[in-house]
């Protein structure tokens, strides 16, 4: 039982090494051949730089059991609901609002993925 045990790390080993040397190799092709047509390949012309995320800023005023989600540096409408709960996940499913930073009656909350987080 044992030596089983050992062959198939060894073999998962090797499928390891092997997939490594084999990126390699593929990735080694593809440079010398885009040099070989003149194109400069390098990692800032990939632009493999990661964007900040957007965080947004947001208030909430209520209207007849109304909660009415609005952004808070252009003065528009994002959503309506019953429940900050609604607001949060609508904001996400209409607007594409991952993170935001809400007003609601002087307490502040957060918006992240659609779900409510208070500190």
């Amino acid at each position: 039982m044992f030596e089983i045990i050992v062959l198939g790390i060894v073999f998962f080993i090797g499928y390891q090494v092997g997939m490594s040397v084999f990126a390699y190799r593929i990735r080694h092709i593809l440079y010398k051949e885009a040099k070989r047509q003149g194109i400069n390949v390098t990692a800032s012309s990939l632009d493999l730089v990661e964007d900040s995320p957007v965080i947004n800023r947001l208030f909430i005023e209520k209207a007849n059991d109304v909660l009415y989600l609005y952004d808070l540096d252009e003065n528009t409408f994002i959503c309506q609901a019953s429940t900050i709960d609604e607001l949060a996940s609508l904001a996400k499913k209409y607007k594409n609002i991952k993170y935001a930073v809400v007003e609601n009656n002087g307490d502040m909350l957060m918006f992240v993925e659609g779900a409510v987080k208070t500190k």
